[in-house]
Order: C-alpha cells, then structure tokens, then sequence
C-alpha cells in the first residue's frame, strides 16, 4: 500500500512532542558538519562557503529552488552593495563572484555599471548601486554555486522542529512528502529570514519593534509591454522642468485615490527595468501582517494579487508608456520585511552605525539607507558613511552549535531595516558559512571562535574590509 503523508499529517504529530526531547516516525536520517536551513541569499552564501572551507554541508529549503526572495519574491533589482554616489563596491567577497558569475551568462548589470534610470525606477536617492539581474540566472546561478562547493541540497523540506540538549541542537526534524526527515550536523545555520530554527531552539529574540509594531508587507509582481522609450522621456522632461511630484506621477496617484481607483497608500510610482523587457513593480502594500502566521500570509497574498489588479489598471490609465502594460506574473512569496531578530552575543545599534563604530571582528561593510515601511509613511534615514557589521550579531546567545545569517540577525530595528536586503545577506551568509567550516575544523563553539582567524579568512576570500 503506497504510503500517504502530508505537510499537515507531520505537524500535527511534531506539535504533539515535548520541545527538547523529540520522538517521530523519522523516515530517513542525515548527518553532516553544517546545516544551513533555507536557500535565500543568505543560505546560498552560507552553505557555499562552509563546503568551500571543507565542511560536509546540507542546505534545506522548503521551496523547489534557491533565491528564498530574490527569486520566489521577484524581488529585484538588487539594493544596494555601493557607497552612496555607487562608485565603489563594498559588498565584495562571494555576492561580486556571484554577481559576476550572472554578467558572464548575461543575466546581471553590474551594480557599479547601474546609471540612474528605468533600472533603478529613475531614483537617486538609496538607488545607486543596484544589480538588476535575471531571476532564472540567479536560479540556476545559485545551485552551481552550491553544488560545485559539494553542497548536499535538498529541496522540499519544511523545518517544524528542533532537538536540542543542554543549550546545544542536537537534531533538526523536517516535514516532507516521505515523512519526518531528520537531520543531524555538528554546526547550525538559521538563514530561515524568520529565526525559525533559533526560536526552535530556545534563542532569545525580539519581534517586531519589541512592541505591537511590525514593518508592512508587499506581494511584488512584473508587468510586460512597457514603452521604455515613453517613460525615459517623460522623466527628462520632468528633470529639466524641476517637478519631481510629475517625475513620479504623484499628482496622479492622488487624482487616482479620491477617484477611489488607487485605495493603497504609496505616493510614488515603482517601476524596475529588468533585462528581459519585464518591469518589477514595488508598489503594493499590506499592513501589521504578522508573518508567522499563516492565515495573515494567505490573505495578504490574496490581496496583494488585488492590489498588482489595481495598480496595473492604474499604469494603463495614468502613466505614459504604461498606456500597453500588461500583469506578467505575481510572486509565489510574499515579501516580508520583519519578523523575529535574535538576541545575539552583540545588537548593532543606530547610533554606531551612524557613527561608523569600529568592532574587532567586522564581516563586512556597506552604506545601506534605513526604511522601516509603516502604515502610510517609511521612516527613512539617509547613511552618509559606510558603516561596519561584526560577527557576533551572527552569535545567538543560549545556543552554543547556532549561528544566523539574513533578517533575523542581531540589530537594533532601524540597523536591520538597511541590512537585511539582498547584498548584505549574501555577506552575512558568507561569513556564518565560513565561521561554521572554522569551528568545525577547529573543534569549537561560534562563541569562542577566533575573530582574528575568521577576519583573517574571509579577506583572503575577497570580503572588503577597509583598515
């Protein structure tokens, strides 16, 4: 009799189990030095560079390919990896050798070659220094990276649980269409952007603004048939003329909302080129989603494909060149912006971010504005320097074996606003992913790990790291 067991089937059985103590109908076990838990930006780094430093890596992702919101998202163009006048790349290390991988195959513009214009939705302001890139490269990209590294990658697998023993994991349970899988690694990676493995395993953390608040959310989609032509003209136009609110159609969207034609709360147009002719569109919006809870994420999914409904009519109707424009396609991923940030050996504050605070064990240094997207408004502080990370946001405390890369690192909110787009998740994710393969050669606990050794390392590897 064939057997019969479904995502549902294998929570209901992991939510009946003690939280430390796990006893499943396990139907196949793995073992390996690291496991990296989700396939986003952060986990491709994660994993490539933990196998690269000779550790036996598994990369987990619930989807059928990587890219987490990159790809499944349509987020896109890439933001941003430059200083502010996007003349010198400070995201180095593994997301340039990736970024450049994609250019080979045709499939990116590199950040320092992205001028202000349809690329960059003619924003100047946070806009330099993005990568637009195609999202079947970035795909396909992706998993060469990981599997020419020796990266075990197993898709399909949804975490709902972790073992754990004196403040150490000992086993991560997965839902599959076979079972319960489970997986066993002497190092662990959460690149869930959701800390889903660090809340599983007793991690402090923080969500949200540590209050009732939480950043909106937006379901991205693409549009076709835009006249590029129509629209870089009319942008000129507006340029020489001074008028910035003509320049983003923000007379229009607000003649559009007292016609009741344009019910979201975004007063600018949001349209980014893409290199197959597409356009990103980030103009939808859904407030306080809580993104942990299903239900909420269903409906404003549900809304979201609504609001890409709405907002096409309104291009079609108010904006030159959009006169043709036509729904590509919706993203499969709702994009959300905040959950939960962990509590971690260090937090990154605002204050020494905007005072370019120097630590003794910086990962990586970028010049990302803060926006926190609330209702009706974003909260938005312009970065004049480049600012530093260190490693131990990366350091939950109350679990020794567990690292985390990505959106649910440890900052204080307005840090993570900035950081946790795509280019710095890439260098947060390579350096947990080299930090992993150094504690497990080494035989020690992240914690303790020489922040000398691991600088060390991940300049060899490309990281810029300016004295």
């Amino acid at each position: 009799m064939k057997r019969i067991f479904t995502f549902a089937m294998a929570a209901v059985l992991l939510a009946s189990c003690c939280h430390n103590r796990v006893k499943l109908p396990v139907t196949r076990e793995f073992d390996c030095d690291v496991l990296v838990i989700g396939g986003g930006p952060s986990g491709i780094a994660a994993a490539t560079c933990a196998a690269r430093h000779g550790a036996s890596t598994i990369l987990a992702e619930r989807n059928g390919c990587l890219g987490g919101m990159a790809t499944s998202g349509l987020v896109a163009p890439l933001m941003s990896s430059t200083t502010k006048d996007g003349k010198t790349l400070l995201i180095r290390g593994l997301f340039e050798e990736f970024v450049d991988s994609l250019i080979v195959q045709g499939g990116a513009i590199h950040p320092l070659d992205a001028q202000i214009g349809s690329w960059t939705a003619y924003r100047d302001r946070g806009h330099h220094g993005l990568t637009t890139f195609d999202y079947e490269c970035f795909k396909r990209t992706a998993e060469s990276f990981c599997t020419k590294a020796g990266v075990n990658l197993l898709y399909h697998l949804l975490f709902v649980k972790a073992e754990t023993r004196g403040g150490k994991i000992t086993a991560a349970y997965f839902a599959t269409k076979d079972g319960i899988w489970k997986i066993t690694a002497k190092n662990y990676i959460d690149c869930t952007g959701d800390g889903d493995l660090a809340y599983q395993a007793g991690a402090p953390y923080i969500y949200g603004d540590g209050e009732d608040g939480i950043q909106a959310a937006s379901l991205f989609f693409t549009v076709r048939n835009v006249d590029k032509a129509a629209m870089d003209a009319h942008n000129e136009a507006c340029k020489k003329a001074d008028d910035f609110e003509g320049q983003f159609y923000m007379r229009e969207i607000l003649a559009a909302r007292e016609a009741g034609e344009f019910p979201m709360w975004r007063q600018k147009i949001a349209l980014f080129e893409n290199l197959d002719g597409t356009y990103t569109v980030n103009m939808g919006q859904s407030d306080g989603v809580d993104g942990l809870d299903p239900k909420q994420v269903t409906d404003a999914e549900v809304d979201g494909r609504i609001q890409a409904d709405i907002v096409v009519k309104f291009l079609r109707k108010y904006v030159k060149g959009c006169e043709n424009c036509e729904l590509d396609k919706t993203a499969a991923d709702l994009g959300i912006r905040e959950t939960r940030r962990v509590i971690g050996e260090y937090t990154v504050t605002k204050d020494e971010a905007l005072a370019q605070t120097r630590y003794p064990d910086p990962i990586f240094i970028c010049q990302n504005n803060m926006d926190i997207h609330k209702k009706g408004y974003v909260d938005y502080v312009n970065i004049e320097e480049p600012y530093y990370i260190p490693y131990r946001i990366l350091v939950p405390q109350k679990v020794s074996n567990l690292l985390v890369a990505g959106r649910c690192a440890s900052a204080e909110r307005p840090v993570m606003a900035a950081i946790r787009v795509i280019p710095p998740c890439f260098a947060m994710g390579q350096a947990a992913g080299t930090a992993a393969a150094l504690c497990t050669r080494d035989g020690v606990a992240p914690k303790a790990l020489d922040a000398d050794k691991l600088v060390t390392v991940l300049k060899a590897d490309g990281v810029y790291l300016p004295e």
